[in-house]
């Protein structure tokens, strides 16, 4: 039983790994998508405060 606790206790940390990659993967996606490369300074300025706190919440959820 405690090397099946042992084992899923592993599994569970490489879950949690992959999370983390996939949610900067999002991120990077997001930035690198034409959408946000077409906006100006200013709109970009305008939506970083949101954009930042939607991340914040997203890997709040993730990571808790």
């Amino acid at each position: 039983m405690k090397q099946l606790i042992r084992v899923l206790e592993k599994i569970n940390k490489q879950l949690e790994i992959s999370n983390k990659i996939a949610s900067s993967k999002l991120v990077i996606d997001t930035i690198e998508s034409n959408t946000v490369k077409s906006l100006t300074d200013k709109q970009l300025e305008t939506i970083t405060p949101v954009a930042t706190d939607k991340i914040k919440s997203i890997h709040k959820n993730i990571y808790s």
